[in-house]
């Protein structure tokens, strides 16, 4: 009976937690004052609610083919709500919206940000497309939007002897290619733990909205931030292959954009979006020396050591799951966040050197918990 009674006060206790986070979310979408996220915010409620579209893997499944910490009666809908969403909310705005696009090339875009989001829908949907299949269609996408518009080719890099290959056009369209195609699959295999990629994607429209004013920015940083907080606390909505698809996409192409446009720097770039472009790489030569298919996921990133780590010590999943991406987010992308808002300019070398302090940030922390793990044997790798 007693055992009863406690189960019951902690069902009580966590349900008390849950309502009064929701009412903090609530207050901050008061604050922003817009229908549109209000709307948003009573849709995400209502999916994570009515468990649509929930995630069927067990809990705490972490195992050799997956790359993220799954969480039972978890909709993988997110991504999806925020991109219907968000082109509900531009579609009636009066505001300018990506400025850099003409209305055939905006029109084009959105269309291509729609299939190649739709691919990760199907790809949840029917519990995992075959890796090339996606791959194919990947390219198939990006290949078309590369051939429409010039203004994301990788056009320059600072270093003359490169600068010098990059004016041959099909080596910089086979570049441009690899970047946005790698970049989707590194948001991807980034989306493993509550609150990392959306957590990136926050920073990257809010920074992008001051720096560009375009409209775009300051929707997606709404829809973004009212998920990441509800990702965080209440754990019961992902973002799913179609949303990390979608945010791989739109912060690849665009950050492209502006780069060649020299709004921003490569250095700047690359330590704002730092944690999917370290994991990736490091992912692939890992792979690859392992004699294991690059191509195929696994549960050795450093997202997954953190959590496990952090589950041994502190055994709440759900809070645990989240903890692991602020973690991340605190180390990976806040740092460029911070020294933005401190009016470091984007051009400048410290985003370099935060950069390589960043990389090494990573191989201590993965160096540390890859052995904590194996020594104290958390789980079979």
């Amino acid at each position: 009976m007693n055992i009863f009674k406690k189960k019951n006060n902690i069902n009580l206790r966590s349900h008390s937690i849950q309502s009064s986070f929701l009412f903090i979310i609530l207050l901050i979408i008061i604050y922003f004052f817009d229908l549109y996220v209000l709307c948003f915010y009573g849709v995400l409620v209502l999916v994570s609610y009515l468990n649509i579209a929930q995630d069927n893997k067990e809990l705490n499944n972490i195992n050799a083919d997956t790359h993220g910490i799954s969480i039972n009666k978890s909709s993988r809908l997110g991504g999806l709500l925020i991109l219907l969403f968000l082109i509900l909310n531009l579609s009636n705005t009066e505001a300018a919206i990506l400025e850099l696009f003409n209305k055939n090339q905006l029109l084009f875009y959105f269309i291509i940000t729609l299939f190649i989001s739709f691919l990760g829908f199907a790809d949840d949907l029917l519990g995992g497309l075959h890796h090339l299949l996606k791959l194919y269609c990947l390219f198939f996408a990006i290949l078309i939007l590369l051939i429409t518009n010039n203004n994301f080719l990788v056009s320059s890099s600072g270093v003359l002897v490169i600068d010098i290959i990059l004016q041959n056009k099909e080596i910089s369209f086979f570049i441009t290619l690899i970047i946005i195609s790698g970049f989707i699959n590194a948001s991807n295999i980034s989306d493993g733990a509550n609150g990392i990629l959306s957590g990136i994607g926050v920073i990257f429209s809010y920074i992008f909205f001051l720096e560009t004013r375009d409209y775009t920015f300051f929707l997606l940083f709404k829809f973004l931030f009212i998920f990441f907080l509800y990702n965080i606390l209440i754990a019961k909505v992902f973002l799913g292959d179609a949303g990390s698809y979608f945010l791989g996409f739109f912060i690849s192409t665009l950050a492209l954009y502006y780069y060649n446009t020299n709004l921003f720097s490569a250095g700047f770039l690359a330590s704002l979006l730092s944690y999917p472009c370290i994991e990736i790489s490091y992912a692939i030569i890992r792979r690859i020396n392992m004699k294991q298919n690059p191509l195929r996921p696994d549960n050795k990133h450093l997202h997954n050591m953190i959590f496990v780590f952090l589950k041994k010590k502190y055994g709440s999943i759900e809070v645990t799951n989240s903890l692991t991406g602020i973690i991340i987010n605190l180390f990976f992308s806040v740092p460029c966040l911070m020294m933005y808002l401190s009016n470091v300019d984007t051009f400048n070398i410290y985003f370099w050197y935060l950069f390589i302090f960043q990389i090494f940030i990573y191989f201590l922390f993965y160096a540390y918990l890859i052995n904590a793990i194996k020594n104290n044997n958390y789980y079979n790798l």
